[in-house]
């Protein structure tokens, strides 16, 4: 009786330790496909981009659920990965978690847009941040930034100094539709943005780094600015407020009707980029009409109500102006005056070029006319290009014409000379900061034809 017990038991005994086997393969199978992949993901991380990427800021991201997937490649990498990049890396943990990365050293233009809007945060309007101190902003594909590598950077076959980093970081998939969700959402876009930037800051140091090319390691930032702020009044959307953070900056603070003869008189507010870089600056003044000071005044046709002033040095320089020349709007397009004459005392010269010796005639369908005056310096040792251009009120109807008279013409000549020479001497403005030296007018563009 004994041994049959036994014989039960030891069966008894076998299936328990069967099923305890069962369900231990069955939780171990569901770890591996649904979660129990936090550290793996952990360690990939400090691994992937060939160790590029800051830990510290994007541990948060990883998720649990599922390994992560890595796709990267470059010159930085294993042989036999070499690319025109130096690195493109993407990693990405499911549910809208991720990183993207692209270096490159830079033989032609820098991949964005650098016009004046595009400094002043305007041409995007919405979703625009910038990380002061650094060179580069923030938008829908992610935050990019440009440094320089003083010894020269390899991977490439000319040789450049010049290093363009884009990250893109996404936190989730989400959606807003009431005023709380969105204003959770924009919060969690400005710490998106803030990431972007720190980690192409991190990435751009580690390869000057290990290309040992003398450049000083750029500063993570520590905050983001908007350049254009979005409130709701009273949780309702319909009351929206835009704030702009870049108004009244002391470097624009020479744009005003006191120092510019020939612009509106009255009271003008002034808007500026928020980068504080060393390679590129922007302001842009407008006679203010909402202004009590300037209540019942009402501007003459042309006369001058919006002037601004824009600085790109080293291959931003060429960037901008290869873009407005795509665009037509460099000098040698048009008729340009004053070609190669050094930037005055702030006097201006009171020369006229030929189209102000006569009547020019300008379409409704000319968006924003304007006089541009271009100009070259050499700024903190690099070549660097300068833009001033006024702007005229004048309201044409549809499918009209506008007379510019000869001695309208010559007014903005002299005032967008003026403009210049005001800039280019600001105590407060970016010039002066970068010890600009070595003037050289380039000429005038006339943004109507």
């Amino acid at each position: 009786m004994r041994r049959l017990w036994a014989r039960v038991w030891l069966r008894h005994t076998a299936l328990v330790v069967l099923v305890i086997a069962l369900v231990a393969v069955f939780v171990v199978a569901n770890r591996d496909s649904d979660g129990g992949h936090l550290a793996a993901n952990r360690a990939q991380l400090r691994k992937a981009c060939d160790g590029t990427l800051p830990y510290a800021d994007l541990k948060r991201l990883v998720r649990d659920g599922r390994a992560g997937e890595l796709s990267q490649h470059g010159t930085m990498l294993e042989p036999g990965q070499e690319s025109r990049s130096l690195l493109d890396c993407e990693l990405s943990w499911g549910d809208g978690y991720g990183v993207t990365v692209h270096a490159e050293a830079l033989v032609s233009d820098v991949p964005e847009g650098v016009e004046t809007d595009d400094l002043l945060g305007t041409a995007g309007a919405d979703g625009t941040y910038v990380a002061p101190g650094t060179t580069g902003q923030y938008g829908r594909r992610g935050a990019w930034l440009v440094a320089e590598c003083v010894d020269g950077l390899r991977g490439r076959v000319r040789p450049t100094t010049d290093l363009y980093v884009a990250a893109r970081v996404t936190d989730g998939d989400s959606e807003a539709d009431s005023a709380a969700e969105r204003e959770e959402l924009a919060r969690a876009e400005r710490a998106a943005a803030l990431t972007g930037f720190r980690t192409a800051v991190h990435v751009a140091n580690a390869i000057t780094k290990a290309q040992g090319c003398g450049s000083t390691p750029l500063k993570a930032p520590t905050e983001v600015l908007d350049t254009y702020e979005s409130h709701d009044d009273n949780g309702d959307w319909r009351s929206e407020r835009i704030e702009e953070p870049g108004r009244d900056l002391r470097k624009c603070g020479w744009i005003n009707a006191r120092s510019l003869p020939g612009v509106m008189p009255g009271a003008w507010t002034t808007l500026g980029d928020l980068q504080e870089s060393g390679v590129v600056s922007a302001c842009q003044g407008t006679w203010d009409s909402e202004a009590e000071e300037n209540d019942g005044r009402h501007p003459a046709d042309w006369q001058i109500t919006g002037v601004e002033a824009a600085s790109w040095a080293g291959i931003l320089g060429r960037t901008a102006y290869d873009a407005y020349e795509r665009e037509g709007h460099v000098p040698g397009w048009g008729v340009s005056q004053n070609q190669g004459k050094p930037a005055g005392d702030g006097k201006g010269d009171g020369s006229v070029g030929a189209a102000a010796q006569g009547e020019d005639r300008i379409s409704s369908y000319v968006e924003d006319p304007q006089l541009a005056l271009w100009a070259r310096s050499v700024c903190g040792g690099r070549e660097t290009y300068h833009r001033v251009s006024v702007m005229p009120s004048i309201l044409i109807e549809d499918g009209a014409t506008a007379i510019l008279g000869a001695k309208d013409r010559a007014q903005l000549s002299r005032t967008a000379r003026t403009a210049l020479n005001r800039y280019l001497s600001a105590a407060d403005g970016w010039p002066k900061a970068a010890g600009c030296r070595d003037t050289k007018v380039l000429g005038e563009v006339e943004e109507w034809h």
